[in-house]
């Protein structure tokens, strides 16, 4: 008993969370670490095809997402940066204020406001940022340290900032030194004009009692010094004016600014980069579906999405010369196809898409290269067609096929969108519309139609929409066409029914039978010429990519590859690791015959994990359970060696397992006995 409560006492000391302190190192060493950690990364890599291949195709995706990003934000961030540079400040201790309404929909608020800080720092006259978070509003006196030690260009020493210091910088303040009383002395030293910009993150989030008496103490100063604030705000501004009190509020100038959603970010990605002709990686729909789901039920954020799309394009090209042939310019196709091995030669053959049918023979190269070129042309002719789709159906009541381009991808990817029920919906409603709004609509098909160039099935399309338009605008709306022929009318069936579903079928079924209503000439017109340009035009342009021979190559749909690992299942990576560490060391020492065997090679969490799965119970004995770890591990020392003498380097191994098992949630010690612990997951999953 003596031993157990020994062993026990020191187990409940090791409960307890490590402490992590961390001590800086020089900057010299810190650049001697960076260069050669740079040496080491120059190395094969860069000169793989894939690579060099993948490199290109994301700097100019990347580019493409950087310039777009920059035109929407520019008018948000420019309106801001105007109002905190030309906002009077008077001396009534009021702050002009900005309040940057992001949304709850956009947590990518750190490159937002980075973004702002920048411009900040540019405009004229000179502004100095300070940007607080939450974490530094704990208390008054540490937001004040946390900006004044912004504003002088010093680091906070208690902060947990791994950025280096300014090797510039030929002075340093001290904490102590981080006073209202030594910013005015600092500003007295600083150019006419100079202001003071204190930039709050994350408002909901600050503890309110801190914040208001911040913005009290700073509304003193207002006189010494020019300050202006922008407060980030994730819900509405209503929020701002309920958690302040009066007193607080009427210290504050305020403006609000109102920045785009994640979607509309979203929407403008997909139509201006990815679903283009241009853009060198194409997406399928099961992916394109699957990334949009996370980012619209998990995140809404946009930086996660584009690493995403990212983490896709390194797995389309990653040790796939094929695939890289395939984005590879014409000229340099035929000598990149030279230098492949037979083997890779066969995995063409073996496609799905191919059916078998593609073998290697004297003209192998030749057709190789022909199918790729027809790929990419029906490619092309796919986004042209789904543009003139979203243009007919995209505002349509209910939106059947959606309102947004990359919703009519997703569709259109998978299946054939013309033999789709919900296009047949559109057809209907389409054939509803009046004469100006078809013929608007079919005036932003030609323009469509008009700025591609070198497309021979294009300009036959533009031949017929002009048709088109001319044969509606010559029928007239009130005249009647008469039929010469009229078929023979089938009789009415009687609406007696049973039930309501019935009743509801016999009167669908004499609706379509009646043909009794002329139709104008307009009318006949407008249904004969959507009819014909459904068949004729858009069943040709929207042929999915999908369906084309060697569409493996060009189009990334494996949805199974990246779906664990963009969004991971942390548990059960967790019982993997434990039950079968072979899985992730790759060692022979480790490899399981079956799922219950122990080796004590193993990891000691892994041996601790597989022998608590053991107990029927869920109160867990924890020295029974050292004598078990032990036995695996050494056991020639639990047979010779008496109880009373226990290795102290294997009870602190077994000490250490445990003790990372309670961190990641599976145990916990019991309020029952102190010789015990809580089990508190189940053994599988």
């Amino acid at each position: 008993m003596i031993i157990i409560a020994k062993f026990t006492g020191l187990f409940l000391q090791c409960l307890h969370p490590l402490g992590c302190f961390v001590f800086k190192k020089p900057n010299k060493e810190k650049n001697n670490k960076r260069r050669s950690k740079k040496q080491l990364t120059t190395n094969q890599p860069e000169t793989e095809l894939w690579h060099t291949t993948y490199i290109d195709v994301w700097n100019n995706i990347k580019s493409k997402i950087d310039d777009l990003n920059g035109s929407i934000y520019s008018k948000f961030i420019s309106d801001t940066v105007n109002f905190m540079t030309t906002s009077n400040i008077t001396t009534n201790q009021s702050i002009p204020t900005a309040c940057l309404l992001t949304g709850v929909n956009l947590p990518d608020h750190e490159s937002l406001f980075g973004l702002l800080a920048t411009n900040l720092e540019k405009s004229q006259p000179p502004v100095i940022v300070a940007t607080l978070f939450s974490e530094h509003f704990s208390s008054v006196k540490n937001a004040v340290i946390s900006m004044v030690s912004q504003l002088l260009h010093t680091n906070d020493d208690e902060s947990d900032s791994d950025e280096e210091m300014d090797e510039s910088l030929n002075f340093v303040v001290k904490r102590s030194e981080c006073t209202i009383s030594n910013l005015i002395e600092w500003y007295s030293h600083q150019p006419n004009g100079t202001r003071i910009a204190v930039l709050v993150k994350d408002y909901e989030m600050c503890q309110q009692t801190v914040l208001q008496n911040f913005i009290l103490l700073l509304s003193c100063y207002i006189k010494e010094i020019p300050i202006v604030m922008a407060i980030g705000i994730a819900t509405s501004i209503s929020n701002l004016h309920n958690s302040l009190p009066h007193h607080v509020v009427t210290k504050l100038k305020v403006k609000m600014f109102v920045s785009e959603a994640s979607v509309v970010f979203l929407n403008n990605i997909m139509d201006q980069v990815f679903l283009k002709p241009d853009c060198p990686f194409y997406l399928g729909g099961r992916i394109l579906d699957y990334v949009t789901e996370v980012f619209l039920y998990y995140n809404f954020s946009i930086k996660q999405f584009i690493e995403s799309l990212k983490f896709c394009l390194i797995e389309h090209f990653y040790r796939k010369p094929l695939n890289c042939i395939c984005i590879a310019h014409e000229s340099a196709q035929e000598s990149l196809f030279n230098s492949l091995d037979k083997k890779t030669l066969e995995e063409i053959t073996k496609l799905r898409s191919t059916n078998y049918k593609l073998k290697i023979d004297s003209n192998f190269k030749e057709n190789f290269l022909r199918l790729i070129r027809e790929l990419k042309a029906c490619i092309n002719d796919f986004y042209i067609g789904l543009r003139v789709l979203h243009i007919l159906v995209s505002d349509l009541p209910h939106s059947p096929l959606g309102t947004k381009l990359r919703e009519m991808y997703c569709t259109a990817m998978k299946k054939h969108i013309i033999d789709d029920t919900s296009y047949k919906t559109c057809l209907q409603l389409l054939k509803f519309l009046s004469k100006d709004e078809l013929l608007a609509k079919f005036d932003k098909i030609i323009h469509v139609f008009k700025n591609v160039k070198n497309n021979q099935r294009t300009k036959d399309a533009l031949k017929l929409v002009q048709s088109y338009v001319k044969s509606l605008k010559e029928s007239h709306l009130n005249n009647l066409v008469i039929e010469k022929e009229k078929p023979k009318e089938k009789p009415k069936e009687s609406l007696q029914a049973t039930s309501r579903s019935q009743f509801k079928k016999k009167l669908m079924e004499n609706v379509k039978n009646e043909d009794n209503q002329p139709m104008t000439e307009f009318e006949k017109a407008r249904s004969e010429t959507l009819d014909h340009f459904t068949e004729i035009i858009l069943r040709q342009f929207l042929v999915p990519p999908t369906t084309m021979p060697l569409n493996e190559l060009l189009i990334f749909d494996d949805l199974p590859s990246i779906k664990r690992k963009i969004v991971g299942e942390d548990r059960a990576a967790q019982y993997t690791a434990f039950i079968n560490p072979q899985h992730y060391l790759c060692c022979d020492c480790c490899e399981l015959e079956f799922t219950e065997q122990i080796f004590k090679t193993m990891p000691d969490i892994s041996i601790v994990y597989k022998l608590h799965l053991e107990s029927r119970f869920d109160q867990i004995n924890i020295y029974d359970w050292l004598q078990k770890f032990i036995s695996v591990v050494s056991p020639s020392q639990n047979d010779n060696d008496n109880d009373d003498d226990i290795d102290p380097v294997l009870q602190s191994r077994f000490v250490r397992a445990v003790n990372e098992l309670q961190h990641l949630g599976y145990i916990r010690p019991s309020k029952y006995k102190a010789d015990h612990v809580q089990r508190l997951t189940c053994g599988s999953y």
